[in-house]
C-alpha cells in the first residue's frame, strides 16, 4: 500500500470523526489531496465566528496519527467568498482537485 493511499484513508477517517464530533459541521474540504504529505482541511461550520480570512492551525504527527495536519474552520459565507477569490487561501493551498465531503457522504 502506498503512502498516498495510507494518507487518503487517514484523511477520510479523520473527516468522518470530525463529522461525528461536531454536529454543526456542514462540509469538509480536503485541500491538495494528491500533492502533499500533510492533511489540509477547510471545515465549514455556520457556528464558526467569521474572520474574513483562512487561519489554519498546525497539528504535528503523533503515534496514533502519523500525518501532520493543518485545519482551518470557516463559515459557509467565507467558503463562498473563497470560491469567488475574495478570500485567499494560505500559501501553498489551492482548490485544484480538492475533495468535498458532506455529512451524508461520510456517514454510514
Amino acid at each position: 500500500m502506498s503512502q498516498n493511499h495510507d494518507l487518503a484513508g487517514a484523511a477520510e477517517n479523520l473527516i468522518q470523526e470530525h463529522f461525528e464530533l461536531e454536529p454543526s459541521l456542514e462540509k469538509v474540504i480536503w485541500i491538495n489531496p494528491n500533492k502533499t504529505t500533510e492533511i489540509r482541511l477547510l471545515e465549514i461550520n455556520p457556528e464558526s465566528p467569521p474572520t474574513g480570512s483562512v487561519l489554519s492551525f498546525y497539528f504535528p504527527p503523533y503515534d496514533e496519527f502519523p500525518y501532520a495536519m493543518k485545519i482551518a474552520e470557516i463559515t459557509p459565507e467565507e467558503w463562498e467568498r473563497i470560491l469567488r477569490h475574495e478570500i485567499p487561501l494560505p500559501n501553498g493551498w489551492t482548490l485544484d482537485n480538492y475533495k468535498a465531503y458532506s455529512r451524508e457522504t461520510v456517514t454510514v
